[in-house]
Order: C-alpha cells, then structure tokens, then sequence
C-alpha cells in the first residue's frame, strides 16, 4: 500500500508516513498522558509535556525540559488548579521510573503573590531550594528553583 504526497514527488510507505500514532507520544495511561519533542540537534536538552487528568474535564498540564539527567519543571504563572498535587506527584513518579532523572528542579517567578504557599507547599512534598549561584541551574535572579532529588540506588529497596 503506497500513497503519493500531492506537494510531493516522492513516493511514501502509507504505514511509516503516517501511522495514526504521534510520534512524540512517550506515554500514556488512564490518567497521564507524556509528550516530548523532538530535538533538531542529537544530545539537545527535551522538551516534555505533562498532562494528568483530575477529572473528565479538568486536566493539569506541566511543561518540563530533560538535560543531562535532572528534569527542569516550569510552574506555570497564575493559581494552580485543584488536583495540582497529584499531577505533580504522577511526573515525579514518572521522571524517576521512566525517564530514570536523579534530579527534578521546579522554578516560578519570585515576583508571584503566591510564592509563599507555593514555598510551603513543595517543601512539604520534599523540594529543597535551590541558593542562587547553584552550578545546576541557570543565573536567573528573577526565578526561584527547588530541588526533588530522586535517588536511583535505593528504589530496589522495595522489591
């Protein structure tokens, strides 16, 4: 089975050109559902997307880039939507099974009004901040970065 592209003269395998699956698709299940995009340059850093569903119509999205083993998570600007939480708790599930990271920073905007119960809230699931200067993170003095060190050597302790 073959098509014919119409802008082009090239004859493409139906199957491989287009498989009815997304290529940048890396995970799915009932509730998660993990997208990543394809660098133009081998050994470039990733862009993932994150998306967990709460309910039939609430979906909590989280934009991460992978570099060197540590999983760098932008907390997006404005109130995080109820079921934040356990959306976040599924991508570092995730970033530790999966993707096997050893770190993943959060960041966000020092300027919030909500920094404070953001501050709370992510040390009470284990972050640490991150001092400025860090070799770690990028020189952004207008962002704050905490860290979830996700330990590889003791995950077979349950096994």
């Amino acid at each position: 089975n073959v098509n014919t592209l119409p802008c082009s003269r090239h004859i493409v395998p139906g199957p491989l050109w287009w498989g009815g699956r997304d290529p940048s698709l890396i995970y799915k299940d009932e509730k998660l559902t993990v997208n990543q995009d394809v660098p133009v340059h081998e050994g470039k850093p990733h862009i993932v997307h994150f998306q967990y569903k709460i309910t039939e119509v609430k979906i909590s999205s989280w934009d991460a880039v992978l570099s060197n083993q540590s999983l760098f998570v932008e907390i997006p600007d404005g109130l995080l939507a109820d079921g934040s939480k356990e959306g976040l708790l599924a991508l570092l599930e995730f970033a530790e099974e999966k993707m096997k990271a050893s770190y993943v920073f959060i960041c966000f905007r020092k300027s919030r009004e909500d920094r404070a119960p953001l501050l709370k809230t992510f040390s009470f699931l284990g972050f640490e901040i991150v001092r400025p200067g860090h070799p770690c993170v990028p020189s952004r003095p207008d962002v704050m970065f905490m860290v979830y060190s996700l330990d590889q050597n003791s995950s077979s302790d349950e096994e």
